[in-house]
């Protein structure tokens, strides 16, 4: 559904936070939210996955819960590890379908098979990061939906974005379905905008050097690396770029902007020089008000995300800007449930096209029946780091009229 700002329609941003436990009228029962979360592997994605959820349940909690049936209902939030592995995300649905919870929330590991799980018990599943185009399908599996920028008009506008520079391209990617669906897409987008790619490698998720496979790209010709993988991964390449003498312009995807890409080259603050990501816009056309709104109460509740670098003698630190989908993704279905009145099928067909919530950053979030993409893909915008922080750029377009979000204390 394409998005744009308007006026509250149901939620406006409670800028006070209470703990997820607190609940003035607890007198319907709880509605479960279930976060299943890459916990032990991926910290930031498993820390934005869950701290996004559970500062919109401590909100509703502290306006009375959630209303429907004629009863206030408490919001609890269970944050379970799937430690990056698919059949612990299944064991994490089968519970959260035990457990009829309303929704289930997770980074996108495991997705297709989660579906199988989920469709049969109308239970709707929110895809917070992974952008991939191999699970989502409103006809195949009802119940996914993504809040989250889709890997193909982040390849596309990128492509776009290089073409004038006559790239030739070098991909690495990492061997999950994160990496393999960035790959794909990645793939279709310079072939469609007729840029050579001249080097292409799949590497291990932990292996532990990408040395090979970026002298490969080197010696292939490259003169742009595109990093599709895990942050290790990038941190990785960008460290065997810079090692071996290569000043190359690098390219990531969303993990670019993972804190742990910064603390393993922390000593190296000149090497991420020519690096940048593309990801979705923090703020929206309304300006940056509302995030910062939203910044404010989850710094209140979690205190400031401190990257473990310092620029300028001051800390880094990183924007809650991920955490924004989960919480909108909490918001929304609250919405939904006050129209459907029930958790399941009820509040299923309720997401489809019935109900619209003004997000964390001002931007609606909503779906039509035929589509289950929460994220315009209008919305793309790339940054470049200016040492341990990240700006827009200014030589795109969209990019170079947003604000720059303060990324120190």
């Amino acid at each position: 559904m394409t998005r744009r700002p308007v006026a509250p329609l149901v939620f406006a941003l409670i800028a006070a936070s209470v703990g997820v436990g607190c609940s003035s009228t607890p007198s319907g029962g709880a509605v479960t939210v279930v976060v299943s979360a890459p916990v032990s592997t991926s910290p930031w994605i498993a820390d934005f996955e869950r701290n996004g959820a559970q500062l919109a349940a401590a909100q509703l909690n502290a306006a009375g819960g959630i209303v429907f049936g004629g009863r206030s209902h408490h919001v609890v939030v269970d944050v379970r590890d799937n430690g990056g592995s698919p059949q612990r995300v299944v064991a994490d649905a089968r519970a959260a379908v035990a457990q009829h919870a309303a929704v289930l929330i997770i980074d996108g590991v495991g997705a297709a098979a989660v579906a199988d799980v989920t469709d049969p018990a109308g239970l709707p599943v929110f895809v917070v990061f992974d952008g991939g185009a191999s699970f989502i399908d409103a006809q195949a599996r009802p119940t996914l939906f993504r809040l989250a920028p889709a890997d193909q008009p982040m390849a596309v506008r990128l492509a776009d974005y290089l073409a004038g520079s006559h790239p030739r391209v070098g991909i690495l990617s990492d061997d999950t379905g994160f990496g393999a669906d960035g790959r794909t897409a990645l793939r279709a987008a310079f072939i469609r905008d007729k840029s050579p790619i001249v080097s292409a490698a799949t590497v291990p998720t932990g292996a532990p050097d990408v040395g090979t496979q970026v002298l490969a790209a080197r010696h292939a010709g490259a003169t742009t690396l595109v990093v599709w993988a895990g942050a290790p991964i990038v941190a990785a390449t960008i460290q065997a770029a810079r090692t071996a003498g290569w000043s190359v312009p690098i390219w990531a995807g969303p993990t670019g902007e993972d804190p742990l890409v910064r603390q393993r080259l922390a000593g190296h603050v000149d090497w991420l020089t020519g690096v940048g990501f593309v990801s979705f816009r923090i703020t929206a056309e309304v300006g940056p008000k509302p995030f910062a709104t939203y910044r404010a109460a989850y710094e209140k509740k979690y205190g400031v995300d401190k990257v473990g670098v310092q620029q300028g003698g001051k800390e880094v630190v990183q924007p809650p800007d991920w955490s924004m989908y989960s919480y909108d993704t909490v918001n929304l279905i609250a919405a939904g449930l006050r129209i459907s009145g029930a958790v399941g099928a009820p509040l299923l067909h309720t997401l489809e096209g019935k109900v619209v919530v003004t997000g964390a950053n001002g931007d609606e979030r909503g779906y039509l029946a035929s589509t289950r993409e929460g994220v315009s893909p209008d919305d793309m915008y790339f940054a470049r780091f200016h040492g341990f922080v990240f700006q827009p750029a200014t030589d795109d377009l969209l990019s170079q009229h947003l604000p720059v979000v303060p990324q120190t204390s």
